[in-house]
């Protein structure tokens, strides 16, 4: 875990940067902001990341140029109260895209599988100019030995197909290519637990 630090409030506002530099070409993310996504993704990731940091979910590395957002088993999911404090925010990052934004995070939230319990990881991104140092690959890494301790599998959504071979790479395998009424398409990924089961195969 060394590579890997904590996040404090302090980091907020530079790794609300790193993520929307990380996603400021993703697919969906283009699609659900297609005009000034720079700033409106800081303003989206700043409020995302100020909630989730006291929590102990967001990570690091040493020099600040990737950022992960990372649930324990039964903690993915956003509590209600989550809406209605990011209810400004959400609204001023999204603007005419929030019937868009919204349908597409509850669609998501209704497809996450509740079992069997799991790691989560629901972003990670490197700075524009810190991609192929391996950084990225050193966070997840850490955060993924942290899972094979504890013994249970890891999930993800990738909004990007580009990324698939990064995370296979880490283990994960594609267990549906998600269409959706309108918008690009999504992937879920499992990585096997340490005993090399298959989620949900009871093995």
């Amino acid at each position: 875990m060394a590579d890997i630090v904590r996040a404090t409030a302090a980091d907020v506002p530079a790794l609300a940067a790193v993520l929307a530099s990380a996603y400021a070409e993703d697919p969906v993310w283009s699609w659900l902001m297609p005009r000034d996504r720079d700033r409106r993704l800081r303003l989206l990731f700043t409020a995302h990341l100020a909630q989730q940091v006291p929590a102990g979910r967001v990570w690091t590395d040493p020099e600040r140029t990737v950022a992960a957002v990372w649930a324990e088993p039964g903690a993915w999911k956003l509590p209600a109260t989550y809406l209605l404090r990011n209810a400004g925010p959400l609204l001023r990052a999204t603007r005419a895209q929030l019937q868009r934004t919204a349908g597409r995070l509850f669609t998501m939230e209704h497809r996450h599988p509740a079992g069997p319990e799991h790691w989560y990881v629901e972003y990670i991104g490197t700075r524009a100019d810190a991609r192929g140092t391996g950084r990225g690959a050193r966070v997840l890494g850490g955060l993924l030995a942290r899972a094979d301790a504890d013994g249970r599998p890891v999930f993800l959504e990738s909004s990007n197909r580009r990324n698939l071979t990064f995370y296979q790479r880490h283990g994960f395998a594609v267990h549906e290519e998600m269409a959706f009424r309108s918008g690009p398409p999504m992937w879920s990924m499992w990585r096997r637990d340490e005993r090399g089961a298959e989620p949900g195969s009871g093995r």
